[in-house]
């Protein structure tokens, strides 16, 4: 059973994979604009340093895409798995978790690369000196884009990880809010090390994760009840 599965979810990911890496000039077209937006405001232009840059950016780019497209068919697909084996209570958690934690996996893509990811550019741009030539390795780019969607992507299953941590009864509500200030500074320390190492990256992951931690506190009540 697990192993047809995984056989199903391989293949719709090298069917993603294959569809967007023949279509890659759309990719690139979509994962550049924040980047072309801050060109044509400060100035600059993209750049190649490396022949493979050429082969190894669609293919990243190919690839991130066919991840988070299959994302939903994995959940589908899991959900299909356990459901027989679970009690009604247990089926009805198991949904709402499942359903959480889909919803904020594409919530973590769009806060990043619409809302933080232009900010990066920009703020860094805008301390270019005049008359400097800005040259940027698309490699470089899409290197950072991918680190920023990862990390933003882990954070932003925090409430996932409070809920089902309330739901064992690893932890007690009460006993967290009190270690609110140590919880706050971890976020800020974790935020350190998932992103690149510039202060605003780190403010932009680390705000997120305290309001969702807080989050998962409120969702830890509601569907306790």
């Amino acid at each position: 059973m697990f192993k047809k599965l995984l056989l199903r979810l391989i293949i719709v990911f090298s069917v993603l994979f294959s569809l967007f890496f023949y279509n890659h000039q759309v990719l690139y077209d979509f994962f550049s604009d924040p980047l072309l937006r801050g060109i044509n405001l400060f100035g600059g232009e993209i750049i190649a340093t490396q022949l493979l840059s050429t082969f190894i950016v669609p293919m990243k780019l190919s690839f991130l895409s066919a991840f988070y497209l299959t994302f939903p068919y994995l959940i589908t697909e899991l959900w299909f798995f356990i459901k027989p084996g679970l009690y009604e209570g247990e089926k009805s958690f198991a949904k709402k978790i499942f359903l959480i934690s889909a919803v904020l996996i594409f919530a973590a893509f769009v806060f990043c690369f619409y809302v933080v990811f232009p900010e990066i550019i920009n703020f860094f741009m805008s301390f270019a000196p005049d008359g400097l030539n800005l040259k940027i390795d698309i490699n470089f780019y899409l290197e950072l884009l991918v680190n920023l969607i990862f990390a933003f992507t882990i954070a932003f299953q925090i409430p996932v990880i409070v809920i089902f941590l309330v739901k064992l009864k690893v932890l007690d509500i009460s006993k967290i809010k009190k270690a609110r200030p140590y919880l706050y500074v971890f976020s800020f320390i974790l935020a350190a090390i998932l992103t690149p190492p510039d202060v605003l990256s780190q403010i932009f992951l680390a705000l997120p994760m305290i309001l969702l931690f807080e989050l998962g506190l409120i969702l830890s009540k509601v569907i306790s009840k």
